[in-house]
């Protein structure tokens, strides 16, 4: 699923761990985005909106020290190591390694070494394993990635007699992978708009919210806040309707600038070039825009990136080690203080001030308005889907959907 992440101030590992000093709240681009720039259709006039005040600083935790239960042998995998593989770069990464990498090193006296996954990364992956020369013992990968893979046979399964499943979230407790960090696509405004919206209907109503649209170039979450818009309920969405999903898209898609750019949304909104988008929460914290923009959790797509082991990994019985400890309570809070992800275990949110996790995707009252993006759905039809969202965009007559529309009508 990258491109590298946001930084704010850069911190040595060494102080994160030895000062107890937080990161920024800098947001990494999730797995999958190709941060290109934008070749959606319209674009929009600057509306004119008052100058925002800046708000007071995010708020800030220092990390917890707490052992974890079960990792108390510094000797356990003494001389063995580890080959980590992430997208993580620059404070991300500092924030993996300070929550992941080194407290697990630290615990079990294992060698964790860090390999950069890349924009090719799912591809050296099947290499790796086609070749027989695996290298990746662990890889954190879009969870998107994970039935595609598993499928064609590129993945270890998980063994749950190592990794406890019984705080992580259902939905990403898969056979073949764990999830590792949640974000959120949700709909963001302008501070500094009089009257919030409050759905994606009031998203797709041009009149009563003035302005044009930004929504991402790819089916997926996409078609899903089209349904949401047309009344579908939340736990209605799949399988997903696509002839209605287009035919509420055709309705604002004149007034809708189509990204591909993980960063644009939103500093669309933020300079007033469009009315409102759809934006990964991530993107939406940080220090230069959170007093300048809206976040909108009201019917948002959870997604997440998720820990995998490829096909004969040599050192299995480490990274399934490895992923039971950062999927435990205290390391996955901590990535979280780290960087605005939902943290992977349901208990870690005790562990996390309140006006911390206010921001966080799975604190109790963002997830309770919010669905989870249905993986499975889109392994059946994501190829599908894409190559035909391409053609509503760049050929909108020439989609069954439309000729489908022209014959009802005529």
């Amino acid at each position: 699923m990258k491109p590298g992440p946001l930084s704010t101030a850069r911190m040595s590992r060494r102080s994160l761990l030895a000062g107890g000093v937080l990161l920024g709240l800098a947001g990494c681009s999730p797995l999958g985005d190709d941060d290109q720039a934008d070749r959606g259709t319209p674009t929009a006039d600057i509306l004119e909106f008052p100058e925002a005040t800046q708000a007071p600083p995010t708020p800030t935790q220092p990390p917890i020290a707490s052992p974890v239960p079960g990792y108390l042998d510094p000797e356990r995998w003494f001389a063995r190591s580890l080959v980590v593989a992430t997208a993580g770069v620059g404070d991300y990464l500092d924030a993996l390694t300070a929550a992941f990498f080194d407290p697990f090193a630290e615990a079990t006296g294992a060698t964790v070494r860090h390999q950069q996954f890349g924009r090719d990364g799912i591809a050296n992956l099947i290499d790796q394993v086609e070749n027989e020369e695996t290298v990746w013992d662990v890889v954190l990968i879009p969870t998107g990635d994970v039935l595609p893979l598993a499928q064609k046979g590129y993945l270890e399964p998980i063994d749950y007699a190592i990794v406890d499943p019984s705080s992580l979230y259902e939905a990403t407790a898969m056979q073949h992978g764990v999830g590792g960090m949640y974000y959120s696509t949700v709909m963001v405004s302008a501070s500094v708009i009089e009257e919030d919206p409050a759905s994606w209907a009031d998203f797709w109503d041009l009149a009563k919210f003035s302005g044009t649209r930004a929504l991402r170039r790819h089916p997926i979450g996409t078609l899903e806040f089209a349904l949401l818009a047309d009344g579908v309920p939340r736990d209605e969405l799949y399988p997903l309707d696509v002839p209605r999903a287009f035919a509420a898209l055709d309705r604002i898609r004149d007034a809708t600038t189509f990204y591909e750019d993980s960063k644009l949304p939103v500093e669309l909104v933020r300079t007033g070039q469009v009315g409102l988008a759809s934006a990964w929460n991530i993107r939406s914290v940080l220090p230069d825009v959170t007093s300048l923009v809206e976040l909108h959790w009201q019917d948002g797509m959870i997604s997440a990136d998720s820990w995998v082991v490829p096909r004969r990994a040599q050192n299995v019985d480490v990274a399934m080690s490895f992923i039971n400890f950062a999927t435990r309570a205290v390391p996955s809070a901590n990535f979280s203080l780290f960087q605005p992800f939902g943290p992977a275990n349901r208990d870690a949110l005790q562990y996390i001030d309140p006006d911390v996790a206010a921001v966080l995707p799975t604190a109790p009252h963002n997830l309770e308005v919010q669905f989870f993006e249905n993986w499975a759905y889109w392994a059946d039809n994501r190829e599908r889907l894409v190559a035909q969202f391409e053609d509503w965009l760049l050929n909108p007559l020439g989609t069954p959907e439309a000729a489908g529309r022209r014959r009802s009508s005529g």
